[in-house]
């Protein structure tokens, strides 16, 4: 590498284009060939954030994919990213200036996964693979460049997570419950890309369960924590991450729509405890529609919860991800087939 390329790369950091990691210049040749990649021209208007007149085109698309590292070969797959973000059900603005510190969190699912060769097995949530790893960062530059208007706003995140800086999940090529896009009214055979704003990942552990109703319970459990955002608003939602020895034992025993029931059933926590160490508000808003001496859910139905099937066999673990409170919709979009 050249000392000119070097002096680019700290240009990027010194122009504020950077999510603290460097980037590669969007040199306009590398801009052009990603732009031809999507499938977008340069001053094609891909969205817009009405209430902060922010107008999001190709080539800023394009140049935060080269940013990022992403190859041109993401193309179909990084369309599909680029116009969920710019979805206006997604909130990106609200995403990036939030108090809660989320993340646009990817997943990919569908024949998509083997042919572009995401991680979907060991260490699914972060894996150390560059499809992941840049792919993921793109949502995140988006998010931080588009997200703030190129500076005129500020992020506002009290501790915000690691996934900040690249958060993107792709399930099995083969799963034991139906494809995970087709729990947003996505065709089973099809490959998507969905965008959900999230938190960091919580950990669930349970090695000695022998049913799938244990797994479940103490999912559950991870769910209805008393810090977990939701129990407020009940708005946002979880994406539910089970891995293989988990899935096996709640697969024998649940479908998948009878897992989200179990669930929505048994992660609750009465609502007087939840005001006695403050959670909620002893004179709530009317429309919170909290009531002490009942039962109290951090979502409003079973639809707010959806699986994700990824990890690596060999060890009992599963993890949580909760939804942001204010990305009500999680906005999932059909990639390309390939040629």
């Amino acid at each position: 590498m050249g000392m000119e390329v070097y002096d680019d790369i700290e240009r990027c950091f010194d122009s504020g284009w950077s999510d603290g990691l460097p980037v590669i210049p969007p040199y306009g040749s590398l801009v052009e060939t990603m732009l031809k990649a999507c499938g977008w021209s340069a001053t094609e208007l891909v969205g817009r954030i009405e209430k902060q007149h922010i107008e999001i085109r190709g080539e800023h698309l394009a140049a935060a994919a080269v940013m990022a590292g992403c190859k041109p070969e993401y193309g179909r797959f990084l369309r599909a990213v680029g116009e969920a973000l710019v979805d206006p059900a997604l909130n990106l603005s609200g995403c990036e200036v939030t108090t809660g510190g989320v993340s646009t969190t990817v997943i990919a699912s569908g024949p998509v996964v083997e042919e572009l060769g995401f991680e979907h097995s060991a260490n699914a949530l972060g894996a150390n693979n560059r499809v992941n790893a840049t792919i993921g960062r793109f949502a995140q530059l988006v998010r931080l460049f588009c997200g703030r208007a190129g500076g005129v706003l500020q992020a506002h995140g009290t501790v915000g997570h690691p996934g900040r800086l690249s958060f993107c999940i792709a399930e099995h090529p083969e799963t034991i419950w139906p494809s995970f896009h087709t729990q947003f009214e996505l065709p089973a055979e099809a490959s998507a890309a969905t965008i959900m704003c999230t938190e960091g990942p919580i950990s669930v552990n349970n090695h000695y369960a022998e049913t799938g109703e244990q797994i479940l319970r103490t999912i559950s459990d991870a769910i209805a924590h008393f810090g977990t955002t939701n129990f407020y608003y009940r708005s946002g939602g979880y994406l539910i991450v089970i891995a293989p020895d988990h899935m096996e034992l709640v697969q024998s025993a649940f479908t998948r729509e009878e897992a989200q029931r179990f669930i929505f059933e048994h992660a609750a926590r009465p609502t007087h405890d939840l005001i006695g160490v403050g959670r909620i508000a002893r004179d709530p808003a009317a429309m919170w529609e909290v009531r002490p001496g009942e039962m109290r859910r951090p979502v409003r139905s079973e639809s707010q919860l959806s699986f994700v099937e990824a990890g690596k066999e060999g060890g009992k673990f599963s993890a949580v991800i909760p939804r942001w409170t204010a990305n009500i919709e999680v906005v999932s979009k059909a990639v390309t087939p390939a040629n």
